[in-house]
This record gives C-alpha cells, sequence and structure tokens, in this order.
C-alpha cells in the first residue's frame, strides 16, 4: 500500500491531472494506492471522484480513507466525523460498492471517540440505505513518543503503547463485527495509516533514537511484527521521503541529494522480501531483543532485533517449543522440529534467516549500526 494521504491533502487536494500520475505510479510498482478524501468534499465531488478512478486491470482506486486527524488539537468532534462520514460513504459506495473505505485516521486511537463509531451510539459498522457495508475498516495513527523521550521508550514503552491501542481496537472490531453479523471478507479490516518512533523528530542522528536513527528501523520493523500477528490490512509508516522540514524529515528515504536508504528502508525491505505466508510466533529470554517470525508453504523466516546499545549475545535459535541452550541470548520458535541454529548477533544489529521447511539455511541477513552508518545494505550471505 502506498497512501496518499495526511494534512496537506486536506487543504490542498491534488488536481486530476497529478492524482492520476500518482495513482499510476503506485500501481506501476505494484502496490495499491489508499486515497484520503477530504472530509470537506461535498456528496458530489465524492461521487465524480470514484466514478473517475474505478479501479479494474490495476487500474483507479479500490480502498479509500475520508478525512485525516480530525479530533486532533480539538479541531473537530466525533459527532461531526459521524456526519461527514455518514453523508459521504454511501454516496462512494452508490457510485461503486466494491471499494473499501477506512476511518478515520486520528492522530492515536482516542478510546472512547473510536468505541462510539466502532459499534457504539454513533455507529457507522452498519450497513447503509442502499444495503451496502458503510465502512469496511479502522484506520488510526500512532507516534507513542513526543519530544522529551529515552532510548528505552523506544524499545519499551512506544510499542508497548501501540500493542494495548491496537488489542483495544480488536476487542471493539470483535464487538462489532458480532452486533451486525458481519463475517469472512465481510469482517471489518484495521490499519495504522501513519507510524513511527516519534512526531517531533528531536534525535535525527543514526546512532541515536529517532526516526532516522538504526533503532528507528528496528522500531518499525516491531510494528510490522505487530501487524503481522494481529492480522493488519496494512501498517503504513510515515514516510517515504519529506525533506521541506527538518523537524519532520521522517521518510526511509534520506535527504538530497543522496537520498540515502535508511534503516527503515532495509528493515521494510527484508521484510518485503522474505517474510511470506502466515505468523510465526516467537520467543526469548531477553527484553533488549526482539523476534518476528513467518511461514509459508515452502520457507520458514525469522527475524532477530539486538536492540541492545552496548552487549553482543551469543545464540541459539531452536525450531521446537522446549529446547534448552546454555546460551545467554534463547530462541524458540515452536515447528518441532531438533534443529538449532547457533550465533553471534552483535549490539545494535539485526539479522534474519531465511530457512527450508527443514530448517535449513537458505539465506542470512546482517544489517546492524556498522553497515547503517556507512550508508550499506544489509550483508547477505
Amino acid at each position: 500500500m502506498v497512501r496518499i494521504g495526511g494534512a496537506g491533502y486536506e487543504r490542498r487536494f491534488p488536481d486530476r491531472k497529478t492524482l492520476t500520475a500518482m495513482i499510476d505510479s503506485i500501481h506501476r510498482i505494484g502496490a495499491d494506492p489508499i486515497l484520503q478524501v477530504p472530509r470537506t468534499f461535498s456528496v458530489s465531488e465524492v461521487t465524480d471522484l470514484v466514478k473517475e478512478f474505478k479501479y479494474s486491470d490495476a487500474k483507479g482506486v479500490r480502498f479509500y480513507s475520508i478525512g485525516n486527524e480530525p479530533l486532533l488539537q480539538n479541531r473537530s468532534t466525533v459527532e461531526k466525523v459521524y456526519e461527514y462520514i455518514k453523508l459521504l460513504a454511501p454516496a462512494m459506495k452508490a457510485a461503486d460498492p466494491t471499494i473499501k473505505i477506512f476511518i478515520f485516521d486520528e492522530s492515536s486511537l482516542m478510546k472512547d471517540k473510536y468505541e462510539a463509531i466502532v459499534g457504539g451510539n454513533l455507529d457507522l459498522t452498519g450497513k447503509d440505505e442502499n444495503g451496502h457495508w458503510m465502512i469496511d475498516g479502522i484506520t488510526f495513527h500512532n507516534y507513542p513518543n513526543g519530544r522529551d523521550f529515552n532510548r528505552d521508550d523506544v524499545v519499551f514503552t512506544g510499542p508497548f503503547k501501540i500493542r494495548h491501542q491496537i488489542e483495544q481496537l480488536m476487542e471493539m472490531i470483535e464487538n462489532a463485527n458480532k452486533k451486525h453479523g458481519r463475517s469472512g471478507q465481510a469482517k471489518l479490516l484495521w490499519g495504522f495509516t501513519e507510524t513511527n518512533v516519534t512526531y517531533a523528530n528531536p534525535d535525527r542522528e543514526i546512532s541515536g533514537y529517532g526516526n532516522p536513527s538504526f533503532l528507528g528501523g528496528q522500531f518499525i520493523a516491531e510494528i510490522y511484527g505487530l501487524g503481522l500477528k494481529y492480522g493488519a490490512f496494512t501498517i503504513c509508516p510515515w514516510c517515504i521521503s519529506e525533506t521541506d522540514r527538518i523537524n519532520t524529515d521522517f521518510g526511509y528515504l534520506g535527504l538530497p541529494s543522496e537520498f540515502y536508504p535508511r534503516s527503515s528502508y532495509y528493515h521494510t525491505q527484508m521484510m518485503a522480501q522474505s517474510m511470506k505466508g502466515v505468523y510465526l510466533p516467537t520467543e526469548n529470554n531477553n527484553s533488549y531483543v526482539k523476534t518476528i517470525g513467518s511461514m509459508s508453504d515452502d520457507e520458514i523466516c525469522v527475524m532477530i532485533l539486538n536492540e541492545d546499545q552496548t552487549h553482543d549475545f551469543d545464540f541459539d535459535l531452536i525450531l521446537n517449543k522446549k529446547g534448552d541452550s546454555p546460551k545467554p541470548l534463547l530462541i524458540h520458535v515452536d515447528l518441532g522440529m531438533g534443529k538449532v541454529i547457533s550465533g553471534t548477533i552483535p549490539n545494535q544489529t539485526t539479522m534474519m534467516f531465511v530457512l527450508s521447511k527443514t530448517g535449513e539455511i537458505i539465506k542470512q541477513y546482517t544489517y546492524g549500526l556498522t553497515q547503517n552508518m556507512k550508508n550499506l545494505p544489509p550483508e547477505v550471505k
């Protein structure tokens, strides 16, 4: 997914020529756009937009959202959010019943506000008067840190906050699905349409802990892992590149003129290229080490993120649930195999193993602060 959205699109929606070029460029790379419709649009404007970009043969738009962070800084109320979605969503579905609509892209999961919209007194998760599901998914943003935070907030507090909000949303969605009998393909989806370490970006050093840092890339990988675990429709980090202001330089591509790929880029690339199939639960015995797994019909993939700033760890990756090891770092993947993969992971380093179904190493990635400081890609063997 590539999101065409954000605060700027609320104020200055692209003209048709520009929008067509953006949508076509996204399709050319094999991705799908999720297009944000301004909440100020009229019924006729959204109707014309959806009809013009009707999806067929990898052209046009299948996925839409309505509005961007309407409650931030009290610019609106949840009642007004309800009103504009209730007005625009049925018109969009009437123009093309096959589209998917996501709401309402707030700056965080404001629990009471989302509960009202998702099955509550301002419920938008049922059908409209034409018999179409009014909306198809729930999206929100999360930048768990502000201007004053430290490295441990990135390693521990931030992911905890995000996981907690995901679990709250999953409960809301389950209740709304039951209320309206939404099952199978009609079940509500969920996703992040913006996320990163911080919205303020006070630390931009590669060796630091802000959005452009090596640790920032590991953080993004961990959030992808939560998306895998909880079945997200999409996890869209902010952003590809935004270089007009230093304090919004969050992108996975660096500054001009080199535009060096950052840690968030290479962590995204590693997972996109090698993690396939379904989520595979993993466990380990060190809180500074995060592990993420996936399994397809042909391959097993395990990513190990050592976020410790100073300690290297000898490890055993054991492909069963109960195997023991004297190594300081013990990682379990419950596959019922007697296979053990041993190694050492340096501090501030990510390793990823792509394995055959019998546990043999097909490919091994190593990417750490050392490579990132030299603008080098992951080492692969």
